[in-house]
């Protein structure tokens, strides 16, 4: 199934580019993706369900690669704040985002039904709260009230970049940009610091109410810190040399895995059934297997 819709949202990200959302036609998208228009409502209920499909792969692609970042020790600030943005442009670019930013229509609530628009707006909230998370890590607390403004000033700076040369970014460009935006935040931090005072645009919740998040910064270093936990619980365990030794292997191959973007489920799965056999490990593997969703439904 996954590769059906995967066939659809293709279909109408080729055909968004070339006519436009609004000029673009169910039927015209279940006839690009090779199949008959009644095939397509068994996968989406409307043409309005795709731009909000792509934001929410969008999300998830993203949300997966910060975690990543933030997984590995030892970060600089620089790592972070490029680390990044390379990971946002290229998520970007990659899932066709720039294809729904100039929309034809002056609302920007695309949706006719409300329940999509709050969704949609809801996911569009959590990439940008994203952005402030990031900022607030690397240039401080003080920055807290200027975080949205500052997220909307590289949003806007981003997006037109995009929208124009979008089909022309490379590993080249998108480092450009990725430079570029790394001097305009801290230009723009320090302008704000070294003022007495400024009118904010934008409220410190953004333009949504705050909700719970899942904040994949967080989470990124929890699996640091744990994994370091699981390093250190072997080491000062009384266990033989031999068993210290072949559990630390295991435990770095775990590592390995577990920092990648897209690490195998499969394979990690095998390595915490073969860590958990160990009753002093067992707590460590049960919170990692939660942050790198991997624990079963009823936990």
């Amino acid at each position: 199934m996954e590769s059906k819709k995967n066939d659809i949202l293709q279909a109408a990200i080729r055909l968004f580019s070339r006519k436009g959302y609004y000029s673009t036609s169910v039927e015209e998208i279940a006839k690009e993706s090779g199949m008959a228009k009644a095939s397509f409502y068994k996968y989406f209920q409307g043409k309005e369900e795709l731009p909000l499909e792509m934001c929410v792969i969008l999300e998830k692609n993203i949300e997966q690669d910060i975690r990543a970042l933030y997984s590995k020790p030892d970060l600089t600030n620089y790592d972070k704040l490029h680390g990044f943005t390379v990971l946002y442009l290229r998520n970007l670019v990659e899932n066709k985002v720039y294809l729904m930013m100039d929309l034809p229509e002056p609302s920007m609530l695309i949706f006719q039904n409300e329940q999509l628009n709050a969704t949609f707006e809801q996911h569009e909230y959590k990439l940008y709260q994203w952005v402030c998370d990031c900022l607030i890590d690397v240039f401080g607390t003080d920055i807290e009230d200027s975080a949205w403004d500052i997220t909307f000033v590289l949003k806007s700076v981003v997006f037109e970049y995009i929208r124009f040369f979008a089909d022309r970014m490379n590993d080249e460009t998108i480092e450009n940009l990725t430079q570029f935006i790394i001097f305009l935040s801290k230009s723009l931090v320090t302008g704000l610091k070294n003022t007495d005072s400024v009118s904010h645009l934008w409220s410190t919740q953004g333009w949504l109410t705050e909700s719970n998040l899942d904040n994949p910064f967080g989470q990124g270093r929890q699996i640091n810190s744990l994994l370091h936990a699981l390093e250190d619980s072997i080491l000062l365990s009384s266990w033989s040399l031999e068993d210290k030794q072949e559990y630390q292997q295991i435990s770095a191959l775990l590592k390995e895995e577990a920092l990648k973007a897209s690490p195998q489920k499969g394979l990690l799965k095998a390595l915490f059934s073969y860590l958990e056999q160990r009753k002093e490990l067992q707590k460590v593997c049960h919170l990692l297997k939660n942050l790198l969703d991997l624990a079963p439904v009823s936990e």
